[in-house]
């Protein structure tokens, strides 16, 4: 349902309703009723569909590597399309109900315990604390990324991304 992730990219969500998404794919409304039971979950499948799942943690990767790896592949994920969608799902989230919870239980939990799967292996491997409260350094090195989204000015760079992640780790090493 790529036409649905067109639609929000193009007018916002609000402007998304299961009549536009079924003139845009060519199919009845019917079709996605029976599928989708809302608008959300329909957006919310797009978009999964297209941004797939948080990439597993290889124990073997150096967590710094890693790391950086992962916050520069979000914070590019940002810069494009998937940005767009993600800062209008964001900002629709605070209305709709069914689309905080699709969002929180579908997107922001699996990446929060693949970020907290991460940071257990920094801390195996040496590189964190063991005594760090991983919860908050997941805050520490996402949410600036949110942030930055949120502001409207594009993602963040990876220039950005790496000060972020160093200042970061000034905090988090042993």
């Amino acid at each position: 349902m790529s036409s649905a992730l067109d639609l929000v990219s193009s007018g916002g969500y609000r402007s998304v309703t299961i009549e536009s998404i079924a003139a845009k794919s060519g199919v009845a409304k019917t079709t996605i009723y029976r599928r989708w039971p809302n608008r959300a979950a329909v957006i919310m499948d797009a978009f999964l569909a297209r941004v797939g799942p948080p990439a597993p943690v290889d124990p073997d990767e150096s967590f710094i590597e890693g790391t950086r790896r992962e916050l520069r592949a979000l914070a590019k994920a940002f810069r494009g399309e998937d940005g767009a969608v993600v800062r209008a799902l964001l900002a629709e989230c605070q209305f709709d109900a069914e689309l905080a919870r699709a969002f929180l239980d579908r997107w922001m939990a699996p990446t929060r315990e693949t970020a907290l799967a991460r940071l257990r292996a920094g801390v195996r491997q040496g590189a964190v604390r063991p005594d760090a409260d991983l919860e908050a350094a997941v805050d520490l090195l996402y949410a600036p990324l949110y942030f930055q989204l949120q502001l409207g000015a594009g993602g963040p760079s990876n220039a950005y991304v790496d000060a972020l992640f160093d200042q970061a780790m000034r905090g988090l090493r042993p």
